[in-house]
């Protein structure tokens, strides 16, 4: 594309601000929205759970429950 003219280095420059720009302002947006519930992270795959995510997702659970203020739950949906 430099060769040929249809782009060069300026022209490069304001394309990577503007991106950079515009991801940023994307990750703000969506950073200000509540998490997913971590619940999601065993009931979006299977249509029955295995016995081995059952065992993590109690493990999750106990774990929060021991844990959970070292955690920023309130950012997380119900």
């Amino acid at each position: 594309m430099l060769n040929r003219g249809w782009w060069d280095e300026e022209e490069e420059k304001g394309w990577r601000k503007s991106s950079r720009k515009m991801v940023m302002e994307a990750f703000e947006q969506e950073e200000r929205k509540p998490k997913p519930n971590p619940q999601l992270l065993f009931s979006d795959v299977y249509r029955e759970m295995p016995p081995h995510l059952r065992r993590q997702r109690a493990a999750l659970e106990r774990h929060l429950q021991h844990y959970g203020e070292h955690y920023p739950l309130e950012h997380f949906e119900k």
